[in-house]
């Protein structure tokens, strides 16, 4: 009866974890704007910057491999940049005033 719970439980986290979506991520307002970054379904990191008034932009890179995704947007639209990231470490980073 044990093996047969044992069996059970790894077959249902094995299920849990093909069907479970996760997302790491903030969202804070800064310098006038709203930053949201981290990650989303552990195959991408992005970092979102949205300001009201300004030009600005978003950047996200790989830390392992270097790949780095930059946008700029035009005042009230947000700036969306991603990569694909499987598990590596990320650096996010946002500009209030100008873009990248």
């Amino acid at each position: 009866m044990r093996k047969l719970k044992n069996v059970l439980l790894v077959s249902a986290l094995a299920l849990s974890a093909v069907t479970a979506t996760v997302t790491i991520a903030e969202t804070v307002d800064v310098e006038g704007g709203t930053w949201s970054y981290g990650y989303t379904t552990g195959i991408n990191a992005y970092s979102d910057y949205y300001h009201s008034y300004n030009y600005h932009g978003s950047r996200v890179k790989n830390r392992n491999n270097g790949d780095t995704n930059t946008a700029n947007a035009e005042s009230g639209v947000w700036s969306k940049a991603w990569i694909w990231d499987v598990w590596d470490p990320a650096t996010f980073y946002y500009s209030s005033d100008g873009g990248y």
